[in-house]
Order: C-alpha cells, then structure tokens, then sequence
C-alpha cells in the first residue's frame, strides 16, 4: 500500500507478514492460588487492643528530579548500548521514495512498511525526511520519519526521526550539543544513537537486506514531545517557515516559506500573531517587561547563551519551535538542527581542518557578517533575487538592551567558567566515540562496519571537537568584553516623531569624541532592507545633532520611508553589511516623539518634537 499526496503505484506493494504481536508480561499483580490465602496474624478471639501509635502512613512517592539548569547543570545518562532498528519495505516502494525525492516539500510522500525492534514489529509510515540530506547527490544514506498507528506506537510515540548525520564526521556533533541542551536545562529533543537495517522484499518475495549504519535518532516535537517535557497538554506548538525565524508578524517575504501550526490546528493563530506583533512593536523602555511577561526569558537567556558557545548557524533554516503553554501564559523556543553549526567537523572538507573557533558575536542579528554574507550567496538561485538580510529580531533586542545583555553576558561567562569547558565536555565525547568506534573506525579488513561513513574523518572526530571546545572558550573568553561595550558607538538615531501634517522626522545624534562622516551611511524604514536610503555627504560634529523630515529639501531630507502603522528605523554602515543603530517603535500620533533620555542614552521614552 502506498500513501502519497501525489501518487504511486497502483498495485499494492508485495509484503512479508507482519509477526504476531507480542504480548507484554509482568507489570501486574498476581492473585493469589486457591487455596493458598494470605494467613492472618493472630486472629483476634476477642477485641484487639487500640493500637498505641497512629498507623503508619505510605510513603509519599517520590518527586521528580528538578530540571537541570546552567547553575545546577547535569548530563543525561549516557548511552552505553546501541539498539537496532529494522525497517521492512517493497522494493518498488522504496524506488518511488526515490523517485519523489524532489517533490516540494509541502508534498510529503510516504509509504506503508514495517519498523522492527527485537522482533516486535510494527506498522509504519515510512519516508524520507530533511531538505538537503534528502536531495544532494553525494548523500546516498537517507534520513528516515517512521510514523506509528495510534492503535499500536512503539515506546508510546507518534513518529521517530532518524537522522543519517551523513556530513556529521563521526556522527558526535549533533548527540553531544542536544545531550548539552538537555544538561543546562533547555526543553530540546532527547537524541540517541540507533543502528538502521533495510530490508527489502523483491517482487518473488526474496529480500535483500542492508545495513545502513549508525544514526541519530531525535525525538519529534510534537505534542508527544509536550507531554514529556512538562508542558501543558493543551499547549499550542508552531514551526518557523524554512528562510524565516526572524520573529516577525505577516505578511512574510516571498521566499520564505509559512509556519506551520501542530497542534490545536483548527484553532485561531491570534496569538502567535500578537506575540510576534509585540516583539516588534514594544518600544525599548517597554521591551524587558515585555519579554518577562510573555516568554520563558531564562530559558532564552540560556538558548542564546549555548547558541554562542557551540556557534550555531543558519538559524533561518533551522525551523525551530515556539510553544505557547496555556497554564503559565508563555513562550518557549524549542531549539532544532543543532548540527548547524560551525563545531560540526564536516566531512566535505579536508581530513585536516582547522577549528571554526571565530563566529562572531550576537549571531543571528543585523551585527553578524554571516546574515549578510548569506544573503550573497543565495540571491543568485531562482526564487531568492531579492533576499534579504534575515535575522532575529527577538534576539537582536536582547542583546541591544542593556539590562538583558548584562543577562545574557553573566550566563556565557557562568557557563564559559564552569561547564563548557574541555574537563567537563572532554570525557562526554571520548565515551561517545568508544561507542561509535567499532562500527565507523576500519575493522581488521580495513573496513568499517558502517558503508557510509569516511574512516579517515571519524578517526579525528572526537579530537577535532575537543580542539573545537578548548579553542572557542579561549576566544570567547578573550572577546566577553565586547558584548559589555556592544552599543556603544558614537553614531546614534537619538529621536523619532511625526509633526502636524503626519510626515516622519528623524535625529541622529553624535555622541561620540570625534566628528563623523554620514555621506553613504544608508538609513532605513525596513530593518531588513538596508539599501532604502543612502545619506548625502555631511559632518556631524561631537555633540551633534541632525535632524531630517520628510518633504523636506536638500541636505534635511528624509529619504527613508517608515510605515505609520509599523515603524521601525535602522542605520547601517555605507557597504550594508553591518547595522549601527536600529530602534523598534510602536505607531506614533501626529506631534508625538520618541527617543533616546537624555541624548545619546541607552534609556528611552517618549519626547517632545525637535
């Protein structure tokens, strides 16, 4: 049988039967034989004495263990055995997963089959999972989804995902940072190492089996997920769009694919609309207050915190997760594809590689060069001519508020001093590759066990992460000073308002010790669009002002265009590729104001006019 949004064969696949299913034992209370009753103790002829202490009450059963967190950190345990999963499917079945590996996404083929554990099978849904795992040539080991019948799920879940981690060189980067995610307490997915068998029946009903090697298994984020992670049941999940996660409301650009909704799907998506909406709209005064109220903020603190630290990357196409828990009225950004990132030692490149260790600082933000060096290289593919910069503006607010960046900076620094460290990280990885090592290093044949794996890269792998480790806490701890002096540069937007007749004026402001030159600078209403406006060639002195009006001419021109019901402004460096001031503001009336208290301050509120 096949199951396919856009077709297949029409005869049903030729399958093996499935074997009887097993039924479990132990677990229960035995009854007692006939005739072997439970004797009583000294069967009382007479009344029984009033006992002289209460009876003893049950034990209370036990709490769980609180959730690990960067001050109280703790490992998972470790995976000392590694299982082996078997999927069973049609030859012809798995020659059309083949054949749609290009479908679109939104068309996601699957077919019927069976996932096997210790001989307990099960009916599942199979198909090929991922983007670039699943349609690059080289990439002959594809990733898996198995999904379950709710009748009959393996281990109580809805699906599994199994990941080949095929450029993942020794298969350790993706494990070691979700096992770290889980160890400093952040709600990700639970990952753990499986071996693939693919067993495939010919049409004469023989059957060739592979072995496919090791993968990762991680847990879906789904409301399985939810439950496991203490969520409320009734939680609403999203998923960022692919070329998105940029935390902003509609509409989105054209190339960026919509989130998706997974669970209560019928329900109105009202509120992640406001959210976003006041991620975008709060004023700065306003923000920290803001992000108290509606988000898990410590949990964020720490995401961003790790996100520096292991150097994650290509956050637009990670396609993470936010929950709304209905109990505590909050988000949660549930982090995904932690292999993005540049501690992966990626098996395309030379066996010898140098170690990444130099990501910037505040990655995922208009002041990391990857957002933009990113946006070069993709605007050249059909569909993506007008890329522009993507970013987070959750993230970047964060780290432009001083108050929240002070955060930020103090759980880098506790977790730099006592967790991410090479003592600590060391011992995890040596024991995950003698895991992996008899199956992915040469067997006295000169072969690994494993047909996809490069030997000569799994043999560095766990060495190249002990440098990756050592080597990015050293720059990290020589670069902590630049996140405290992060905004301050002598350039600032100082004020923003609208006069009578309802067109925008803006002040920039020099607070800096030395005169500035603004010609080329581009300023602009879109955030993500830094080439709106080029400003003319001018000198702003220390301690000066500018100030610049739509309608007007000449040198006091506003060529910018904000959105009154919106706005937003961003000052940007002459080439583009770097933002100097950005500031967020929610919709002003005619003759309101809002800026900086006083001028050049990193505090704001409203103000009067110029």
């Amino acid at each position: 049988m096949l199951v396919s949004a856009c077709g297949g064969p029409s005869e049903p696949s030729v399958m093996p039967e499935l074997p009887p299913a097993q039924a479990d034992v132990g677990g229960g209370q035995g009854s007692t034989p006939p005739g072997s009753e439970v004797p009583q103790d000294n069967p009382p002829s007479q009344p029984a004495p009033p006992p002289t202490d209460p009876p003893k009450q049950p034990s209370p059963e036990p709490e769980p263990p609180s959730r690990p967190s960067p001050t109280q950190p703790r490992w998972p345990a470790l995976q000392t055995s590694i299982p082996t999963y078997e999927l069973t499917l049609s030859q012809a079945d798995y020659e059309a997963l083949h054949a749609h590996i290009h479908d679109p996404p939104s068309q996601d083929f699957s077919v019927m089959g069976r996932f096997t554990l210790e001989g307990r099978a099960y009916t599942a849904e199979l198909s090929f999972r991922g983007r670039s795992s699943k349609t690059d040539p080289r990439i002959v080991k594809k990733s898996w989804d198995v999904r379950f019948d709710k009748k009959d799920r393996f281990e109580g879940k809805k699906n599994i995902e199994l990941l080949a981690a095929w450029k993942d060189s020794g298969y350790l980067t993706e494990k070691l940072w979700y096992d770290f995610a889980a160890s400093i307490g952040l709600r990700a997915s639970n990952a753990r190492y499986a071996h693939v068998k693919l067993h495939l029946v010919q049409p004469d009903g023989s059957i060739i089996t592979r072995y496919e090697g090791v993968f990762t298994e991680l847990e879906s984020v789904n409301k399985d997920f939810l439950e496991a992670h203490g969520f409320d049941d009734d939680s609403d999940l999203y998923r960022a769009g692919m070329h998105d996660g940029e935390m902003r409301p509609p509409p989105q650009e054209s190339y960026q694919e919509p989130w998706d909704k997974k669970t209560n799907e019928k329900a109105p998506w009202d509120g992640l609309w406001s959210f976003l909406d006041g991620l975008n709209r709060t004023p700065p005064h306003a923000f920290p207050a803001f992000v108290e109220e509606h988000l898990e903020l410590e949990d964020y603190l720490t995401w961003l915190a790790m996100e520096t630290l292991i150097s994650h990357d290509l956050q637009g196409d990670a396609r993470s997760y936010l929950v709304y828990d209905r109990k505590t009225e909050k988000w949660t950004h549930v982090p995904w594809d932690l292999n993005n990132a540049l501690s992966l030692y990626n098996r395309t490149n030379a066996v010898i590689q140098g170690v990444k260790k130099s990501h910037p600082l505040f990655s995922f933000t208009p002041y990391d060069p990857k957002v933009y060096e990113l946006r070069a290289e993709r605007r050249v593919f059909e569909g993506m001519e007008d890329m522009k910069p993507g970013w987070s503006t959750l993230s970047t607010r964060i780290y432009d508020d001083p108050g929240l960046r002070a955060r930020y900076a103090a759980r880098l620094r506790e977790l730099l001093d006592t967790w991410f460290t090479e003592e600590n990280l060391g011992p995890r990885i040596d024991s995950m590759h003698a895991l992996l090592a008899p199956y992915i290093l040469p067997g006295p044949d000169g072969k690994a066990r494993d047909p996809y794996v490069s030997t000569e890269h799994a043999a560095r792998s766990a060495e190249y992460l002990h440098r990756f480790v050592r080597e990015r806490r050293a720059w990290l701890l020589e670069h902590l000073e630049d996140i405290e002096s992060h905004g301050e540069g002598a350039l600032v937007i100082d004020r923003v308002g609208r006069d009578a007749s309802e067109a925008f004026w803006v002040q920039l402001y020099n607070r800096g010790t030395a005169p500035v030159e603004l010609g080329g600078l581009m300023l602009t209403g879109h955030t993500r669009l830094p080439e709106q406006w080029t400003l003319p060639a001018s000198t702003l002195e220390p301690g000066q002002v500018i100030t610049l009006r739509q309608g007007a001419e000449g040198a006091q021109a506003l060529g910018a265009t904000l959105d009154p019901k919106a706005p937003e402004l961003a000052l940007y460096s002459a080439d583009g590729l770097m933002a100097l001031d950005v500031l967020w503001l929610a919709p002003l009336k005619p003759g309101e104001a809002y800026g900086r208290q006083s001028r050049g301050a990193e505090r704001f509120g409203p103000q009067k006019g110029p």
